[in-house]
C-alpha cells in the first residue's frame, strides 16, 4: 500500500521541481510586485483626491475669511482717523489689532494648507512616475514569466500524465490524503518513521501511534502533518 504512494511520490518530486522554479523565479517575483502595487493605485489616488478636495474646501473658507477679515481692518483703520474722542479711537485701535491677530493666524493656517496641499501634488508626481515604471516591469516580468512556463510545459504535462497514471495503484483514500497535504504546501508528504519518532520533524512518537504503525497504518504526525509509515 505505502510502496505506491512512495513511487508516486518520487515522481512527484519531478512536478515539484518544475512549480518550485516557475514560483521562485524572479520573473515571476517581479511581475507579482508590479501587479500588486498597480491594483492599490486606483485606491491610493481616490485617497489623495479625497485629501485634495478636503483641503482645497478649507483653504478656499480661509482665505475667504482673511479677505473679509482685511476689509474690516481697513474699515477700522479709516475709522480711526475720523473718530473725535480718545475712546472712540483706543476702541478702533483695539479692533484693528484683534483683527490683525486673527489675520496674521490665518496667513500661518493659509501657509500650512499650502504645504500639504503641495505635499498631494508631490505624491501625485510620485505614483504617476511609479504607476510608469511598475507597468513597464509588469510587461517586461510577465512576458518572461510567460517565456519560462512555455519552456517547461511539455516536461510539466509529461510529469503530470505519468503522475495520473502512478495514481490508480494508490489506495484513493490514501491518495486523497496525501493530495491534501500536497494542496496545503506539505512537501515532501510521507516520511518513514525513524525508531520511536517523526522522521520529518523528529518528534517522538507516542507509543499508541507506533503500535499503529507497527500494524502497517499511515498515521499522521500530529507536530509536522506529515504522513508517517513504519517498514515492515
Amino acid at each position: 500500500m505505502i510502496e505506491e504512494l512512495l513511487i508516486y511520490q518520487e515522481a512527484d518530486a519531478k512536478l515539484r521541481k518544475i512549480e518550485t522554479e516557475l514560483s521562485g523565479s524572479e520573473a515571476r517575483k517581479k511581475a507579482l510586485s508590479a501587479k500588486k502595487y498597480l491594483e492599490s493605485v486606483e485606491a491610493n489616488v481616490d485617497n489623495l483626491d479625497a485629501r485634495a478636495a478636503k483641503l482645497l474646501d478649507v483653504y478656499e473658507k480661509a482665505l475667504s475669511e482673511q479677505e473679509k477679515l482685511k476689509e474690516f481692518e481697513t474699515e477700522f483703520e479709516s475709522a480711526v482717523k475720523e473718530a473725535d474722542n480718545s475712546s472712540e479711537v483706543s476702541y478702533l485701535i483695539k479692533k484693528v489689532d484683534e483683527v490683525s491677530v486673527k489675520i496674521k493666524a490665518l496667513s500661518a493656517k493659509l501657509n500650512k494648507l499650502a504645504e500639504e496641499i503641495q505635499s498631494v501634488v508631490k505624491e501625485y508626481v510620485g505614483i504617476k512616475s511609479t504607476t510608469k515604471a511598475m507597468q513597464a516591469q509588469y510587461a517586461e516580468n510577465g512576458k518572461k514569466y510567460n517565456e519560462l512556463k512555455a519552456s517547461v510545459k511539455d516536461e510539466k504535462e509529461a510529469v503530470e500524465k505519468e503522475l495520473e497514471k502512478l495514481k490508480k495503484n494508490v489506495d484513493p483514500a490514501l491518495m486523497d490524503r496525501y493530495l491534501k497535504k500536497r494542496a496545503a504546501k506539505i512537501y515532501p508528504v510521507v516520511y518513514e518513521a525513524r525508531d520511536n519518532v517523526c522522521g520529518a520533524c523528529n518528534m517522538e512518537l507516542p507509543m499508541s501511534e507506533m503500535n499503529r504503525l507497527k500494524n502497517g497504518e499511515v498515521i499522521e504526525c500530529s507536530q509536522c502533518g506529515r504522513l508517517i509509515y513504519k517498514k515492515k
